[in-house]
């Protein structure tokens, strides 16, 4: 069984062993909002989109979690077509295809195997361009209600 932070700890290592380049992996905590972002670029923030449970029975619980990787990346380069060096504006997206490469079915083995559901590009400042990648897995949490000392098995309730 897995928890969030193992999840998000997994996939951090994953990204920093298999996509070389990336100059800063870590938990998004709003580095790319600031003026001056608190990030070397290209970057991978990490975060938690949404976790839905469902009952699996006897205290057991199927937590359904979007994983968003937030990739950013300095404009350095003009894209247009007589630029002598467009295709390094792109750089951003080979460096998607990479991540997403190393975190296709990627599992360490307590939850489900890692596939990508959504991409979007975020509105950024002028100085670096940033895309959005969900990911979709899950995993069981919870424990048996037999292994829990003090369970009530049942309650009883009167109105008066």
């Amino acid at each position: 069984m897995a928890d969030i932070k193992e999840i998000l700890l997994s996939v951090q290592e994953r990204l920093g062993a298999a996509v070389p380049g990336l100059e800063y992996i870590d938990k998004d905590w709003g580095q790319l909002s600031y003026e001056k972002p608190a990030v070397k670029y290209p970057c991978a923030l990490l975060d938690v989109r949404n976790i839905n449970y469902s009952l699996e029975g006897r205290g057991r619980q199927m937590a359904d979690t979007q994983l968003t990787v937030t990739v950013a990346n300095l404009r350095l380069t003009a894209a247009s077509l007589l630029a002598p060096r467009k295709e390094e504006a792109y750089q951003v997206i080979d460096l998607l295809e990479r991540i997403h490469a190393a975190l296709h079915l990627f599992s360490t083995g307590g939850y489900a195997p890692l596939f990508r559901s959504n991409l979007k590009k975020v509105v950024a400042d002028s100085s670096h361009e940033c895309y959005e990648m969900t990911y979709q897995t899950a995993f069981e949490v919870g424990y048996d209600t037999d292994e829990r000392p003090g369970t009530v098995s049942s309650v009883r309730l009167e109105l008066q």
